[in-house]
């Protein structure tokens, strides 16, 4: 006895080291995973430069910038004018770096500029820098001139001929339609009686005008460029014609002005009620901190794999692990069947799984794009990127809450590992989705050849595995919950299929959240809706971003992969935990 039970002790010590190694080579390989998925963002993480500026301007003569010393509407309007007139007009780059803006003091403003190059970031900061001082300066003369021009309309409409060059100059600009709200009215104005000041403010406010219609004819250019309808091209055209003549005549009293008043400011003389008083003189290197990221990733993957091993030690993860291996057959019979089941006695079969995205793509590129006329550059691709993953985590999520009800019969019957049932309904619908990718990718190359003139696939598409590995653990888990739910409460089904209706208007499916939310909202519904997080790294590593005007794709931001990750795996767990522990009266139930 005494040596029978000297080999129990034996063979116990032997299979517990066993299993602690193993428990230490999961932590290990969590460690890896996490530094793998880490690996491509952080090394295609760009090297940043930042150069700043700073414009101040006299607070009290300008109180609808300031309210309490904060900032207002009406300065938030100017800096994102500013904004899109630099984008548009010189710097490409700055959509995507971005030219942020800081209120130390009332009346001081701090542009931080980010760019690639520390040249680039000098020149944004200090042309940014004297941009938005001539918009706050021009918010005098911008009232001054309609004054002005108004005038000038009241004296054509009583047939009196200009009889100065300053009025023939304004007659010419009213003529063009460059300054909407302009209504006749009565008035002696000329620019000789102007102050000085004034006169300084009107300049600056026709500088503002003429870079707002190089704007406009610029967007016109482009839209030319990107193959718009034959009405579209014609009304693009209008507007070059339109505003060329616009320039033209802002141009010719700019010089008028510059000429006979020297009102040619720089921005920069220390007089001024707004100027710049700082300008950049070199651009500090952003650190990348490359190394510190990675380590992070480490240390979240380690933690990820010591939760997994302390719910293992309570639920037997790796024995149930080593269960569904050994029944991997029946679940690759079940995954089969249910693929075949879904298009039993159809004429077309397999070719449903590219025709059901297609057409459903078709029906909201109609209602969205063409009804609603969504301003999203290339929405075909936009919708089908988010479309099929959508696609594929409602019916994994409706099939898979029914898998235990639907198959009461089998369970009475037959043992076998109760989590197969909605794991193989998950495992179907994915490779009913992975079916249905090339249907994507032709529509992304056929958009793209017909909007672009070239093909704009990206080395970030090597990153969907990833992203489809994180939602299937994220289904896997979810399915594992509602099943078990489903056996007790059998409303569970009705709800959730009313709650899947909603989810699709909280999942930017056929939007982007930043389009109808606030910023913070919007991250709110990422945090508490893991499929719009999910959604988001499909577009970033297929399409882009929304916002740019020609979407190129790149990797997802780093924080919100693991974030989701994390979500996902502890809805797995506590998914797994609760089948596990309530799996066994499922036969009572049913």
């Amino acid at each position: 006895m005494g040596s029978i039970a000297t080999l129990e002790y034996s063979n116990h010590r032997e299979l517990s080291a066993r299993v602690r190694l193993l428990h230490w080579l999961f932590v290990l390989g969590a460690m890896l995973a996490a530094v793998a998925i880490a690996l491509p963002s952080v090394l295609a993480q760009p090297t940043l430069y930042r150069a700043q500026a700073v414009v101040r301007f006299d607070a009290q003569r300008y109180p609808s910038l300031l309210a309490d010393g904060q900032p207002t509407p009406a300065l938030h309007q100017l800096e994102a004018n500013l904004g899109g007139v630099l984008e548009r007009t010189r710097y490409p780059s700055l959509r995507r770096y971005g030219l942020a803006y800081a209120y130390p003091q009332p009346g001081t403003i701090v542009l931080t500029a980010v760019a690639s190059t520390p040249e680039q970031a000098i020149a944004i900061a200090h042309d940014a820098a004297d941009g938005l001082a001539r918009r706050i300066a021009a918010a005098d003369g911008a009232q001054l001139l309609r004054a002005l021009l108004g005038q000038e309309l009241r004296q054509a409409l009583l047939g009196r001929a200009p009889e100065r060059t300053d009025q023939r100059l304004l007659r010419e600009l009213l003529m063009t339609d460059a300054v909407a709200g302009v209504g006749a009215q009565a008035g002696q104005l000329t620019l000789d009686a102007l102050s000085a000041e004034q006169r300084q403010a009107l300049t600056r406010a026709l500088e503002v005008l003429h870079g707002q219609i190089q704007y406009e004819r610029q967007s016109a250019e482009l839209r030319l460029q990107r193959g718009a309808t034959p009405e579209e091209q014609a009304q693009a055209r209008s507007v070059i014609l339109g505003t060329a003549n616009k320039l033209r005549a802002i141009e010719v009293l700019l010089q008028h002005l510059y000429t006979a008043y020297g009102t040619d400011a720089t921005m920069r003389e220390p007089d001024q009620a707004v100027v710049v008083t700082q300008d950049p003189q070199s651009a500090a290197l952003i650190p990348t901190y490359r190394l510190p990221k990675l380590a992070l990733a480490a240390l979240i993957g380690a933690v990820g794999g010591l939760l997994t091993v302390a719910i293992d030690r309570q639920v037997g993860i790796l024995p149930k692990l080593q269960e569904l291996w050994t029944y991997r057959q029946l679940i690759r019979n079940m995954v089969t069947r249910d693929l075949k089941a879904r298009y039993k006695n159809s004429l077309l079969g397999y070719l449903w799984s590219l025709l059901n995205p297609l057409l459903m793509m078709l029906i909201f590129w109609i209602v969205f794009s063409v009804l609603l006329n969504n301003p999203i550059p290339m929405y075909p691709v936009f919708l089908i990127v988010a479309l099929l993953p959508w696609n594929f985590a409602v019916t994994a999520v409706s099939g898979g809450m029914r898998a235990i009800i639907d198959n009461a019969n089998l369970i009475k019957k037959v043992y076998f590992p109760r989590e197969i049932l909605p794991i193989t309904v998950v495992l179907s619908n994915l490779v009913n989705y992975i079916f249905a990718l090339p249907v994507m990718f032709l529509v992304m190359a056929v958009v793209q050849w017909t909007q672009l003139g070239r093909l704009n696939f990206s080395w970030t598409f090597a990153f969907l595995p990833v992203i489809i590995i994180i939602q299937v653990i994220f289904l896997i888990g979810l399915v594992l919950l509602l099943a078990t739910m489903a056996v007790f409460l059998r409303d569970t089904t009705h709800i959730v299929d009313i709650l899947l209706q909603l989810w699709i208007f909280v999942t930017p499916v056929f939007f982007s959240l930043e389009q109808i939310v606030a910023p913070m909202l919007a991250r709110l519904l990422r945090w508490v809706n893991p499929m719009a997080s999910i959604i988001d790294f499909y577009r970033d590593i297929l399409y882009g971003q929304p916002t740019n005007v020609i979407p190129t794709p790149g990797l997802p931001a780093l924080d919100g992969v693991f974030r989701t990750l994390l979500t996902a795996l502890v809805v797995l767990a506590l998914g797994a935990y609760v089948f596990h522990r309530y799996s066994g009266r499922f036969g009572e139930e049913i």
